[in-house]
């Protein structure tokens, strides 16, 4: 794969910088690698201005490079560093040209590029915000972090060798006025030291996932240059409205945070499928078989490829729509979380059971799918935790504030599904008073996600349909769906459960004799530094771990 005529990512991905297994190092130098990792794969895309901020093809293919998988730490760094905090440079830029030299920085990575938005106490209501910025009399700007609740929770923002500058969102007051939540770029430090007023605390690993610097981020009275203000000092008419345009690019990061799950499992089902074609047992007559050849394995592994390949055509179908200015910004934002939460669920619930299958080898970090899956948890509370925009999004689709768009194919079984769920809690909210009754928080509210995952399994089932995807992959995906809630098949679709098991059956009968056709789909290889794929890859890794042994075995024992 090209990028821009010069570099392949392919290429890139086999170099050592990727290649190497970090998981023995200490974590500050695990953390500077991924660091230089997102660095070359920035300067392999070299995306522009014009790439952030019309959200050219370019843009997306970076989401979904397979690269972006092999370390998710990388990864965030990348979306990071480009989305947010140069998309946020880039919408104000045309009208101010003195940002070209930072946004120059941000772009060729010569800066780390953040975005201070969510606090201690203020992650899905963060328009509530209590960081503030006073308007001085000769023109300056005064950040401040008033008490604990209002720090900044949690960019990578400690020092690691290369400044920082970041979009700081905060509370803009003049003469005790409220002026809304605004964005500041704001120079963190320089490498090293943290600028003048700037207290970083670092925070604890996440656990199980590739570390990163996530801090804490205090100011304490520090004076900003009037030209750190992005936007205008007036108050806005809609400060609501003012809100959700400096901040939205979160809603690209929707999307784009969301397609990292894309070579994510491109990569795990390819781990899977080659660590179970690899692996062998006896079978009672003494010869040996490889894994795969159980209904077992197969379900899990051959599950998890349907779902990519799906994936990938409604991720097309999802920036599509999302990209139309002229679309109302509620339904493209709906389309965007709708394929967040789907893909979320695919992947997390994919690499538990991959990471399974492959047994205790599945459970180290150097086969990638424990740390894939660690990385992953992440997306579901970034851009909005999946429960809570679930709630928000369900509920206006039950109150008809709006529609998305409908089925192309009404009758499909996940066609189905979604209508009769939403017909469902419809009906029940129609006895209620209002939506914000006990009785809907009791009944409607835990059915919200299970709503949007519906809708979501049918936008792919229809996303696939349309690009042509392989049928009897198709075929595969609606059986794993049904699985998420086969109690309203039995009852709605009359499909017994063991109906419902046979159609699973099918499928993978289907699609099993053409697994290595169908692998050709999906040529990740050079991404997968897991040793487990292959006996010369275990090979290496073996005899490159620390060994310890009796001081009187020779070489040959040893």
């Amino acid at each position: 794969m090209v990028i821009d005529g010069q570099y392949s990512s392919c290429e890139l991905a086999q170099n050592h910088l990727f290649q190497q297994h970090t998981e023995d190092l200490p974590i500050e130098d695990r953390i500077r690698i991924s660091y230089e990792r997102a660095k070359c794969i920035g300067k392999a895309y070299a995306l522009t201005v014009t790439d952030l901020i019309e959200l050219t093809p370019k843009f997306w293919k970076l989401h979904t490079d397979p690269i972006m998988a092999m370390d998710g730490a990388a990864g965030t760094l990348v979306t990071l560093q480009y989305n947010l905090c140069g998309g946020t440079l880039a919408m104000f830029s045309s009208k101010r040209t003195d940002l070209g030299n930072v946004l120059h920085d941000v772009l060729s990575f010569k800066v780390s590029g953040q975005f201070c938005l969510t606090e201690v106490g203020h992650g899905l209501d963060v328009i509530h915000l209590e960081t503030t910025a006073t308007l001085l009399p000769n023109g300056e700007f005064e950040l401040h972090t008033p008490h604990e609740r209002a720090a900044k929770y949690m960019p990578p923002t400690s020092p690691l060798g290369i400044p920082c500058v970041a979009v700081v969102f905060a509370r803009m007051m003049v003469g005790g006025d409220d002026h809304g939540v605004k964005p500041f770029v704001v120079q963190l430090h320089d490498g090293k030291d943290m600028a003048k007023g700037i207290v970083c605390k670092l925070l604890p690993p996440r656990g199980g996932s590739r570390p990163l610097n996530h801090s804490l981020t205090y100011f304490n009275h520090v004076r900003l240059p009037p030209s750190a203000l992005l936007g205008s000092r007036e108050k806005p008419v809609d400060a609501r409205l003012a809100f959700f345009y400096n901040i939205s690019r979160v809603a690209v990061g929707t999307i784009g945070l969301a397609s990292l799950n894309i070579p994510v499992m491109q990569l795990a089902s390819r781990i899977g499928i080659r660590y179970s074609l690899r692996r062998t047992i006896v079978d009672n007559e003494g010869k040996r078989k490889p894994i795969i050849s159980f209904r077992t394995q197969q379900i899990p592994v051959l599950t998890a490829f349907a779902q990519t390949v799906v994936m990938q055509a409604f991720q097309k179908w999802a920036v599509k729509i999302f990209s139309n200015q002229s679309t109302d910004f509620r339904i493209r934002h709906a389309v965007a979380s709708i394929l967040k939460i789907v893909f979320v669920q695919h992947a997390q619930t994919s690499l538990l059971a991959l990471s399974d299958r492959c047994g205790a080898q599945g459970l180290f970090e150097v086969n990638q799918l424990s740390s894939m899956h660690g990385d992953i948890r992440g997306s579901s509370i970034a851009e909005g935790d999946n429960l809570v925009i679930s709630i928000r999004l369900a509920t206006e689709l039950i109150l008809q504030r709006y529609t998305v768009p409908s089925s192309t194919h009404p009758d499909g079984l996940l066609a189905r599904h979604e209508a009769g769920m939403l017909s469902e809690l419809r009906e029940l909210t129609k006895a209620m008073q209002h939506h914000r009754t006990n009785e809907y928080d009791r009944t409607v509210l835990p059915e919200c996600l299970d709503l949007v995952r519906a809708i979501g399994h049918r936008m792919a089932y229809d996303a696939a349909i349309e690009a042509g995807v392989d049928q009897d992959l198709v075929e595969l995906y609606v059986a794993s769906c049904l699985k998420e809630d086969p109690a309203w098949y039995v009852e709605n679709a009359k499909l017994s459960r063991r109906e419902q098991k046979e159609m699973e059956g099918r499928a993978i009968d289907a699609v099993f004799p053409r697994l290595h056709e169908l692998l050709a789909l999906m040529d990740v290889d050079p991404y997968i530094s897991a040793p487990i794929v292959s006996d010369d890859a275990w090979e290496k890794y073996k005899d490159s771990l620390r060994t310890f042994c009796s001081p009187s075995l020779d070489d040959d024992q040893q």
